[in-house]
């Protein structure tokens, strides 16, 4: 059983989640704590911190349902093929701008590049006597994966099978629903609790996707966003209302503006495509550099024209 997912933090997670639970081999986690050093109200909230992540990790190790398999068994195109040429997926246009979108981090760029024309060649490389699982869910560039992978697989006779993440999740007491945006949000202990939504993906399915990534190929819009349940090729421009609507009066960090577009917008999309839409905000006189952080544009401070 090969998995397949369309993002690195989900690829981690995928691997965490084949052996999880049996005591300590769940998810890592860090907690951070920043403060003056000595100061008790700080160390306190960070001892609270660490014992509520403790509680819910062994909650996690109890819950957890591993999906088995090896490491190696776990793919990603993790290609964001909701933004950009889209012409050649695995083309050299496209892997420049991927290297883009690392902000200098060459080596991890190159690195995960690499893990992409592995994925790519190992599902055309599939046969019938294979079967892939795709774990799904309903931000763009997710959509977008399933097409593209769609095209790589019609012609395999392979068995394909997709888990589609759903809106929500019935926590274990019933008195709480947990939504997701992404598979990336996920709890690696939690994954095989959504093999009851996996579903057969028959050949004309593949076929009918593969054909809807060869038509958005041709549109090769520079950008493709989820509308009414289906990808559709889109403006630059689809996203800039969300932006300008946490654009406040005064002065603010870029990076607060990303924030809150990303934490109340959910819209499905990395904050790379919403940095490139300030950039041209920015450079259409609508916004005005009040500090340039020549280092990390993130920290750059603005604000209205």
């Amino acid at each position: 059983m090969l998995e397949l997912c369309f993002d690195m933090s989900t690829r981690g997670a995928l691997r965490v989640a084949q052996h999880c639970g049996g005591g300590g081999k769940g998810a890592v986690g860090v907690i951070v704590a920043a403060s003056d050093q000595g100061d008790p109200v700080a160390e306190q909230a960070a001892r609270r911190a660490a014992e509520a992540f403790r509680r819910r990790q062994e909650e996690l190790e109890r819950e957890a349902v591993p999906l088995g398999g090896s490491p190696n068994d776990v793919l990603t195109l993790s290609l964001g093929l909701d933004m950009g040429d889209i012409r050649e997926p695995l083309g050299e246009v496209r892997y420049q701008l991927q290297r883009q979108w690392y902000d200098g981090e060459n080596e991890i760029a190159d690195r995960d590049w690499g893990r992409n024309l592995e994925a790519a060649e190992c599902l055309k490389a599939c046969g019938p006597g294979d079967t892939i699982r795709i774990w799904a869910d309903r931000t763009p560039h997710s959509a977008c994966g399933l097409l593209h992978a769609a095209s790589l697989l019609k012609d395999t006779k392979a068995a394909v099978h997709v888990v589609f993440l759903p809106l929500w999740r019935e926590t274990g007491d019933g008195k709480t629903l947990v939504s997701y945006l992404g598979w990336g949000e996920v709890e690696p202990e939690l994954f095989g609790h959504f093999l009851s939504h996996e579903i057969p993906v028959p050949p004309v399915a593949l076929g009918a996707m593969a054909h809807q990534w060869e038509a958005l190929r041709r549109e090769n819009a520079p950008l493709r966003a989820v509308v009414n349940g289906q990808v559709r090729s889109v403006g630059e421009n689809f996203y800039d209302e969300m932006i300008r609507r946490h654009i406040p009066e005064g002065q603010t960090k870029i990076a607060n503006i990303i924030g809150d577009v990303l934490g109340w917008e959910k819209p499905g999309i990395g904050d790379v495509w919403l940095a490139e839409r300030i950039r041209w905000m920015l450079s259409a006189g609508e916004l005005r550099m009040v500090r340039e952080d020549p280092e990390r544009f993130y920290r750059s401070v603005v604000e209205r024209a």
